[in-house]
């Protein structure tokens, strides 16, 4: 069985469970996920789990991801994004200082998610409620923007503004709403007309492959734990390994790391996620 992390180039125009789709047929494989789903609007890297990697989500899902975000000032859609219905329009008149704009939001803060979302309310996602026109309040969650900065000029269409940024967020971020957030900052409305994915952890759209590269066999599956290369790795000998595949407990001296997670490799393979836990290190996940 196969087992391992692709990284996938997202072409636009499809969703992220469409490139699954495609990927269980090319790769004949049935256990396939992926680590953070991407809009159909979006482009680039999405992280696909192959086997026994679906058990990494969590710990991917949870790393920090970097963008490059178009934004489109003047206008506002149902959907924050360019494929939604206008809701408003308001031509800029004035010189806009996006820079301490887009520098307001560093740091953590609080961002309300869009209703056009997979989020899950009652087991219904957000986005099919919105599409019956049925909107409902959401909670606030708390987001930290690590890095951004404009990377274009400021392109005028006709009295409505268009750049580039680069961002470097938590998980959980949504770029759509912070579009829409920065245009409130300037007092305009504003909308997400681009989205690509450039990284994912210590992952690169560098390394990713697009499906016409997997049709044509010209791809690399990535071992487990080298996805994971944003936590200590440590490799093991056989009795160790043995005794890690069964989940045993490790005081902090047996361990040469003071990192809350800790990743185990055999012969260079993974076999064991730990967490710190009360001056221990207790199993979280194991391989055999």
């Amino acid at each position: 069985m196969m087992n391992g992390v692709l990284l996938l180039n997202k072409a636009q125009g499809i969703t992220s469970q469409s490139a699954i789709t495609k990927v269980k047929r090319i790769l004949k494989v049935k256990k396939v996920g992926h680590a953070g789903t991407l809009d159909p609007l979006a482009t680039g890297l999405l992280v696909v789990l192959i086997g026994s990697a679906t058990k990494l989500s969590n710990y991917l899902m949870a790393e920090t991801k970097e963008y490059i975000a178009e934004i489109f000032i003047g206008r506002s859609t149902d959907t924050l994004d360019s494929e939604g219905e206008i809701l408003e329009e308001k031509k800029v008149t004035e010189d806009l200082d996006v820079d301490s704009a887009l520098q307001s939001f560093l740091g953590k803060s609080k961002q309300i998610p869009p209703m056009y979302s997979a989020i899950k309310k009652d087991g219904k996602k957000l986005y099919e409620l919105a599409r019956s026109g049925v909107s409902i309040e959401r909670e606030e969650r708390e987001i930290e923007i690590f890095e951004i900065k404009r990377i274009t000029n400021i392109e005028n269409i006709d009295g409505f503004l268009k750049f580039k940024f680069r961002v470097v967020s938590s998980k959980g971020t949504y770029i759509r709403t912070l579009c829409e957030d920065i245009g409130k900052v300037l007092g305009y409305p504003a909308h997400m007309s681009g989205l690509v994915r450039t990284k994912s952890g210590s992952l690169s759209i560098e390394d990713s492959f697009t499906i016409d590269e997997l049709e044509k066999g010209n791809f690399k599956i990535l071992k487990m734990h080298e996805a994971l290369q944003n936590y200590p790795i440590i490799e093991v000998d056989l009795n160790l390994a043995n005794k890690l595949k069964n989940g045993i407990i490790l005081d902090l001296d047996e361990v040469n790391s003071n990192e809350d997670l800790v990743v185990f490799t055999f012969k260079d393979n993974l076999i064991g996620i730990y967490k710190k836990y009360k001056g221990k290190y207790k199993a979280e996940r194991v391989w055999n």
